[in-house]
């Protein structure tokens, strides 16, 4: 990676977390941060604001400063065309989003990829500018994952790569080998409430904490713009829903503080570990 790297900000945490990351590594960040949907904290690095559709004007900044590394990072919902307001660059190359915003979620996100390196720019993934960032594998806070439930969460994973054609959500909910719930487009903390509500409506019976989360990146992700993440809010999500755990994939999940997710998890009984792809415990 090259000394400067341009981060392009959606929501939440993650941009400013990583970009302080990436200076202390001695990387020159530059963020461009989409408007009414990146934090004000950007402000306290070198910033533009910019329209999703202004395109155009994201790439002549990222030549101004010879950056030839970005980096996707932060929550971004899937936009409609009419909501993009287009600004030259990205009318010229408007058969291309067109084409972008017909299919799933993971087909535009590999074509995001495809139109940033036609213009000889390299996408790199969160992980190479904030290793730090990522779940770590093997028990991540005091509290031993069950080798009783090493079924479960084998099960669990193979579930969500199945599902993974689909290109639908990244995680599940499940217990004693029953799907609880499913992630799709509501989000993993959404989803965590729903399970939450079953319980309260007798739909899910478990006598104390029971069941697990499951998160992992869909099969043939490209990870370099799309690693799931989860953070203390995933965490309050799964102690209200009763759970006994969050397991993840290591190094394919996004953790917004690794220590303090930890931390907060053992205190609400939460056991956190880093599974990896090849043992899947």
């Amino acid at each position: 990676m090259s000394g400067k790297v341009a981060l392009i900000c959606g929501a939440g945490q993650f941009p400013l977390v990583a970009a302080r990351a990436a200076e202390v590594r001695g990387q020159e960040v530059f963020l461009l941060a989409l408007k009414g949907i990146a934090s004000e904290g950007v402000a306290n690095f070198p910033h533009v604001w910019l329209g999703v559709g202004q395109l155009g004007a994201a790439l002549r900044e990222i030549e101004a400063r010879g950056i030839k590394d970005i980096c996707f990072i932060g929550g971004l919902g899937r936009p409609e065309f009419a909501d993009l307001r287009p600004d030259w660059g990205a009318i010229k190359r408007l058969p291309d989003i067109f084409r972008l915003l017909k299919g799933g979620d993971d087909h535009a996100l590999k074509g995001v990829i495809k139109l940033f390196e036609s213009e000889g720019l390299r996408v790199i993934g969160v992980e190479t500018l904030a290793p730090e960032l990522v779940a770590a594998p093997g028990e991540m806070n005091r509290l031993a994952f069950p080798a009783e439930m090493a079924e479960d969460l084998a099960f669990g994973h193979d579930c969500l790569a199945a599902l993974s054609a689909f290109d639908c959500g990244q995680a599940l909910v499940l217990a004693k080998r029953r799907i609880v719930a499913l992630e799709a487009a509501e989000g993993t903390d959404a989803m965590l409430l729903r399970v939450a509500e079953l319980r309260e409506k007798g739909r899910w019976r478990a006598k104390g904490p029971a069941g697990m989360l499951i998160k992992a990146p869909k099969k043939g992700q490209d990870l370099r713009v799309d690693l799931p993440a989860m953070g203390p809010e995933t965490v309050a999500s799964a102690a209200k829903a009763g759970l006994m755990g969050i397991a993840v994939e290591a190094g394919r999940v996004l953790i917004l503080d690794r220590a303090a997710v930890a931390a907060q998890a053992e205190k609400a009984g939460l056991f956190l570990y880093g599974f990896s792809r090849e043992t899947q415990v």
